[in-house]
C-alpha cells in the first residue's frame, strides 16, 4: 500500500547499536514546562550519523501539518551515547 508521506513508512528495526542522538528538551519561557516540567527531556536514538541528521533536518523543517507561521517551540541537540548532557541517554 502507497503512503504519502516517507515517515509514516515501517521500518524494520536494526540491530546495530544506536549511539547517534537528540535531545529533546524545552525552552526556558515555555509554557509547558508547567505541564511538563522544568527538567523535561526525551532522546531518540540512531543507528548512523547520517540517519540522526536526516531526522534533525526533518524536525528543523517546517511540518506537514503545521499552519503557516507555526514554530515548534522545543530545544534540539545533537548527543552522542557516553558523551552527552545527561549521564543516563535514556
Amino acid at each position: 500500500m502507497d503512503r504519502c508521506h516517507e515517515h509514516n513508512r515501517s521500518k524494520p528495526a536494526s540491530d546495530a547499536p544506536r549511539t547517534w542522538g537528540i535531545r529533546l528538551s524545552l525552552p526556558e519561557n515555555d509554557p509547558m514546562r508547567a505541564v511538563l516540567g522544568d527538567d523535561w527531556h526525551q532522546f531518540e536514538w540512531f543507528a548512523t550519523e547520517q540517519e540522526r541528521d536526516r531526522k534533525l533536518a526533518q524536525l528543523t523543517g517546517h511540518f506537514v501539518y503545521y499552519r503557516r507561521g507555526d514554530r515548534p517551540s522545543f530545544r534540539l541537540e545533537k548527543v552522542t551515547r557516553g558523551q552527552g548532557p545527561d549521564p543516563q541517554h535514556d
